[in-house]
Formats: C-alpha cells, structure tokens, sequence
C-alpha cells in the first residue's frame, strides 16, 4: 500500500529521501541534545507546568505554560521576569492535531531559564480553518501578556520569541508579520489594540512557508483546505497569509528545514529561501542533511540540539 502525505503525518512515519540544495543556505554544527550550556543559558532544574484555558473554548483555546524552576533561575524573587518563546504545535491546521508531541521540546527549552507558552487552536475542517485558526493564533500571542495571572512570574515582554512546527512553523511565520496586514484581517493592526504584541525573532521548523509552491508543486491539500481554496481561486487571501509575502520583515526569520523532509519538501522553500537572502532578511538559514519532518521537536535528535541553540540564542542571555 502506498503511504499518503495524510498518512504518513499521522503516524509520524516520515521516510527519508535525498534532499535538495538550495543556494543561499547554511548548515550549522549539531551541538549536544544534554548540552549543558547552551547560547550562553545553563541548563537547570525541573520545569513547572501549568495548563491555561485561554479563550471561551474549553477543548481548543487552552494551553501549556512551562516555566523554569524557581529554585535556580527566580533568584529568590517571589514573581521573576522569564523571556517569553510561543512554541506553535503542527498537525496540518487540523482540529485533531494537538501540542502534545511537542511538549518535550517545550519542557527542555524551559530548563535554560525561558517560559514556554504552548498553546492550541481551533483547526479545519471546523470549527476552524479561515479565518478561525489565524484568529486565535494572534490572540494566543496578545494571551502572552496575561499569563503571570497564571503562574508566579512576569512575562518580559519586550523579549517574546516564536517558534513552531511544520503548520505551527508557518503560523509562526505568519503571526510574526500580522502587523502588515489590514485591520479587516484576523490579526490585522488596529490602532485601538493596546494589548497587542510584537515578536522579537520568529524560528519556523520544517514549516511551509510558500503556500502557492505547496499546493501547485507538491499538492497540499492541507493548505487548500485551511485557505478554503486553491491560489487561483483565492490569490489575495494566499497573498495575505503566505509567509513568502511577508518578506522581508524587521525581525530575524531562522528556517530551520531537513533535507530528508518528505512531508513538506524542502524544495517548495527555494523561492522563500532565495527572497530572504536577496533581501537581506535577518535571521539564519538551517538546512540539514538526513533530517526528517520530525526530527525538529525529538529532544534526542541532532536536529533538536540546533533548534534548540537557535532558538536560545535568539532570546540571548540573561532574563531580564
């Protein structure tokens, strides 16, 4: 029997295939997966976990918060300042997909000092898809302000960070540049939101990131469906929620992709890869050889141990 895309995210048995160069890339070192210094951060302690509803759905709008031990990072204040990464699950945009498989990789980054805030959505075929599923993704991260009413701790919220997988890493992508989009638009800038945030580097891993390239090159249907059309059919929306479009942006952009990636081919990245180059987008791009569409979020692959430094780094030292 021949394995579909579909089946092949479901079960998380990703086969690997030789992967495709792309000009204007960079492959970095590995690192360690129990690295005990990483991005100039040490590694501490147990995490603390607490679970938040965040919107008026009580099964969709929840999520984790992670956060380092007080023992070792709180310096004995009561309500410590924590650097803040949003860490966006993938499951295709689906409604059955969830952040469980990625709660490891949330948990370990927490152990360097950062809160983690892993929140889940609304996905297709519904209640979600568009505009649902963008909606709560920008209003998860305006949630971001609010979770020291959840946990003893204050979100810095001058040092937020975004990270994600495969359909989380193009949300994270996508929420990182709301502010370019209209007012009309799930996520669009309002010049009342006076909670709204902004991000400081955005970190997509495995994430598809030319949803026109997706569609009319490796045929995703996934895209078709949370779009609720093809491109021809709907060329501004796709415009409007494509990360490609999007470029360049004032933040750094790290991609992070597998070479070995067959659920989303690292070659429908050429054409983002090449316009953040050309446009001298900060932020580095990671292609790796051998690696598959999970390897990102397994906390015991090479391929965790760069995300991980990425992300790391791009928070920097320190916690407040």
């Amino acid at each position: 029997m021949r394995l579909t895309r579909r089946t092949l995210i479901t079960l998380g048995a990703l086969v690997g295939l030789a992967g495709t160069g792309l000009a204007g890339s960079s492959v970095m070192g590995t690192g360690s997966a129990n690295a005990r210094v990483v991005a100039g951060r040490p590694r501490a302690g147990t995490p603390a976990e607490t679970w938040i509803q965040w919107g008026a759905d009580p099964e969709r709008q929840t999520g984790q918060l992670f956060l380092p031990d007080p023992q070792h990072w709180s310096g004995a204040d009561p309500q410590p300042t924590y650097p803040v990464i949003m860490f966006i699950h993938g499951g295709g945009w689906t409604d059955k997909s969830g952040p469980l498989y990625c709660e490891a990789a949330a948990r370990d980054l927490a152990r360097y000092g950062v809160a983690v805030w892993l929140p889940t959505y609304r996905g297709i075929p519904s209640p979600g898809g568009w505009p649902m599923t963008f909606q709560d993704v920008s209003d998860a991260l305006d949630h971001v302000a609010r979770l020291g009413e959840h946990a003893d701790f204050r979100p810095d919220l001058d040092r937020v960070h975004l990270t994600g997988h495969s359909a989380g890493g193009h949300l994270a992508a996508w929420v990182a540049a709301r502010d370019q989009l209209p007012a009309s638009m799930p996520g669009g800038r309002n010049t009342h939101d006076d909670a709204r945030l902004s991000v400081r580097s955005t970190t997509p891993l495995a994430g598809v990131l030319d949803f026109e390239k997706a569609v009319n090159e490796d045929n995703d249907q996934w895209v078709v469906d949370v779009m609720g059309g093809r491109p021809e059919e709907l060329p501004e929306l796709y415009r409007a929620l494509s990360p490609i479009d999007r470029l360049p942006m004032d933040i750094p952009v790290n991609v992070l992709h597998g070479k070995a990636d067959t659920v989303v081919p690292v070659s429908t990245l050429r054409d983002y890869i090449s316009k953040h180059a050309n446009t001298g987008n900060a932020g580095r791009v990671v292609l790796m050889d051998g690696v598959e569409h999970n390897d990102w979020v397994d906390i015991h692959h090479r391929a965790w141990a760069v995300a991980r430094e990425v992300c790391l780094a791009s928070v920097g030292t320190g916690n407040r």
